[in-house]
């Protein structure tokens, strides 16, 4: 068994919480105070908080901690940087991430650690996370199911993961040491869709564990650099499809090379769309029309399903008759109408970081 192999002590294998952040001074002691005050035994934990040349007042409430966590200061880099200066400290078993504006639930390392002592070959595990605001006010219980994603998948997820029916949150997953090995160093110059880029590969031909219990919560703000952050113009929309665009073809790169072609069996066809996708859509929202035309063959290359073919053609349709003001009219309005399902009526519940 994997346990079997692990350095514990009481039982217990040491769990290393890696806590990347960048100017979140409005909310990182909120994540430090959620990590500090896990159930699982505070002697068998190490809390890594990474700032990443923050210009606000991170530097100083992280310092305020002492030696209740380990403190590391770099000049502004990204967060795969940053990650990558926690990983290469760390002393821990178990790895998982925390970032630095969201919450858990106090007994989201005890439960995580025991799914992985419990379950033979388990050599990743994920859960599902509420949503809140800014405030640390309640938008929707299940981040999951408000934004469609798959839940209670298990054992080989890559496949979901790559296509997006699994929302791979940085605070949200867990991973056997050995694991991310295959991972590290991460491209210091991917800016969006790290944790996508790290889920992927650590998903490659191991078995994940899944835990159905709402475990901690992400923060939406305005500070978002996700797909889920908003967009002022199709310039700024252009830029977020590019940068996804490009974090596919680092992946690319990354399993085609010798050292992982061994143990990345999944097809990469589903990935090399992906990457077409994203960079005519940020072509056309650019202006740039002729590249963005130039890209449509590659949508079509190996086949595919019949639900991949009517993507296709769907997007080229919208590549060569939409203005590029309609189609930033049209995704505009698709992200409104996904957040008007998230309203929450009434007087909203602050997040607890109790297990009820």
């Amino acid at each position: 068994m994997l346990r079997d192999n692990w350095q514990m002590k009481n039982g217990f294998p040491l769990v290393s919480v890696i806590i990347p952040a960048y100017n979140t001074g409005r909310f990182i002691e909120a994540a430090i105070e959620s990590a500090l005050r896990q159930t699982y035994p505070e002697e068998f934990t190490e809390i890594i908080a990474v700032d990443d040349g923050s210009t606000d007042n991170t530097s100083e409430i992280l310092k305020g901690y002492g030696k209740r966590i380990v403190y590391i200061h770099q000049e502004n880099r990204g967060i795969a940087s940053a990650r990558n200066r926690g990983m290469a400290v760390t002393k821990g078993e178990i790895i998982t991430f925390l970032d630095a504006d969201d919450l858990w639930h106090r007994d989201r390392l005890k439960k995580v650690a025991d799914t992985f002592l419990e379950k033979d070959r388990i050599e990743m595990v994920y859960h599902p996370i509420a949503l809140i605001d800014s405030g640390g006010f309640m938008i929707s219980e299940n981040f999951l199911k408000a934004f469609g994603y798959r839940e209670g998948v298990y054992g080989r997820i890559t496949k979901d993961i790559i296509t997006g029916k699994i929302f791979c949150g940085g605070s949200s997953f867990a991973f056997r040491r050995e694991i991310l090995k295959r991972v590290s160093p991460l491209p210091e110059d991917i800016r969006r869709g790290v944790d996508y880029y790290m889920t992927v590969l650590a998903s490659c031909d191991v078995t994940a564990g899944y835990i159905p219990e709402i475990l901690g919560a992400y923060r939406s703000h305005e500070g978002n650099i996700s797909m889920f952050a908003g967009f002022k113009d199709s310039e700024e929309l252009s830029a977020v499809y590019k940068d996804f665009a490009y974090t596919y073809l680092k992946l690319l790169e990354k399993v085609r090379g010798s050292e992982t072609s061994k143990w990345c069996t999944w097809d990469i066809n589903t990935l090399e769309k992906m990457h077409a996708r994203n960079s005519i859509v940020s072509c056309i929202l650019n202006g740039r029309r002729s590249d963005a035309v130039k890209l449509l063959p590659l949508l079509f290359r190996k086949g595919g399903s019949p639900g991949n073919l009517l993507s296709a053609l769907g997007i080229s349709l919208m590549t060569l008759l939409s203005p590029g003001a309609l189609v930033y009219k049209l995704l505009h309005l698709n992200a409104m109408i996904r957040k008007s399902k998230l309203h929450v009526s009434g007087d909203k519940e602050r997040f607890s970081e109790e297990i009820q």
